[in-house]
């Protein structure tokens, strides 16, 4: 099994970067790199649902990930999601995964298809057989249709090179189950995906964040985990809030990505340009979204 450390701290779900023909932009996504290393987030993962991996082509995913490997060698962890329908499908993505040297690949249950719990153990249970690299369990079942509860993750947790869970289902009971559960893996770390819920998930016990907003505020969302873990609760509800503003934010225009590949232009990283068919967040939008990032103290591009 591939060595790996234990997963904690702050770890954005990158964007990809488009530029108006869609081709991928290479550039802004080394900048966005560079903007997330200097603020110390913890790992970056590529290919999450931030990054639009649904929709991207073969070649823009492979273009991607090998910008995104590059801006982390050596510094962070580099996480790629596997998502895809099938464990045969997932399989081929873990092959490139290990092929373009990911640390760690990201997988979600099968989806479009309903499962049952048993088979998503199964499903993992083929991804291990398949690896020698860390595995991290990815619960999002809005869009998988296929939730994984804690029993089922504590079970997949027994795997070996099963390292992480991450939980986007905001269904905190569950989420506060899986922590008791594997509390005693030394090496198993529960990280929370909802960005809402990150102060009161650290607190339960979480080892870190995954959080969509590192794309917009990375700085901050260190500052919040650095806060509770310092026992600063009252910063590090006051950035809370401010990230709740920002997910509020995301629906401004009826699509989050939009205002989610917006936030990184503001910022001198690329033309906020989302997969077609999908629009560009206005210039009406881009100027409110400026106004809040401004009022949460963000240091926007001039």
């Amino acid at each position: 099994m591939k060595p790996f450390e234990k997963l904690t701290g702050v770890i954005p779900p990158i964007i990809t970067p488009l530029k108006s023909d869609y081709s991928v932009d290479e550039a802004a996504l080394t900048g966005l790199i560079r903007h997330m290393l200097d603020c110390s987030v913890n790992g970056i993962f590529a290919m999450g649902t931030a990054a639009e991996s649904p929709m991207l082509t073969r070649e823009q995913r492979l273009r991607a990930l090998l910008a995104i490997r590059d801006g982390c060698k050596g510094k962070v962890p580099f996480l790629v999601g596997v998502m895809e329908t099938s464990t045969a499908r997932v399989l081929e993505l873990v092959k490139e995964a290990e092929e373009i040297g990911a640390d760690a690949v990201v997988a979600v249950s099968p989806y479009y298809f309903r499962v049952k719990p048993k088979e998503i153990v199964k499903h993992f249970a083929a991804i291990r057989e398949n690896t020698e690299l860390p595995i991290i369990v990815y619960n999002v079942p809005v869009y998988t249709g296929n939730p994984i509860d804690a029993e089922t993750v504590y079970e997949i947790a027994q795997f070996p090179g099963i390292v992480a869970f991450k939980d986007s289902s905001g269904n905190m009971p569950q989420f506060q189950k899986t922590i008791r559960l594997t509390s005693h893996m030394e090496h198993f770390s529960v990280l929370q995906g909802v960005q809402v819920l990150s102060v009161i998930s650290l607190q339960m016990g979480a080892a870190g964040l995954i959080p969509g907003v590192g794309n917009m505020i990375p700085q901050q969302m260190v500052q919040l985990y650095e806060a509770v873990k310092a026992g600063r609760l009252e910063e590090a509800y006051r950035i809370q809030d401010f990230v709740v503003q920002l997910e509020d934010s995301l629906g401004m225009e009826g699509y989050s990505l939009s205002v989610l590949k917006a936030a990184p232009q503001l910022l001198g990283f690329g033309e906020g340009q989302p997969h077609y068919p999908m629009n560009k967040l206005s210039d009406a939008g881009l100027a409110k979204l400026a106004t809040l990032m401004r009022s949460g103290g963000v240091k926007l591009a001039e």
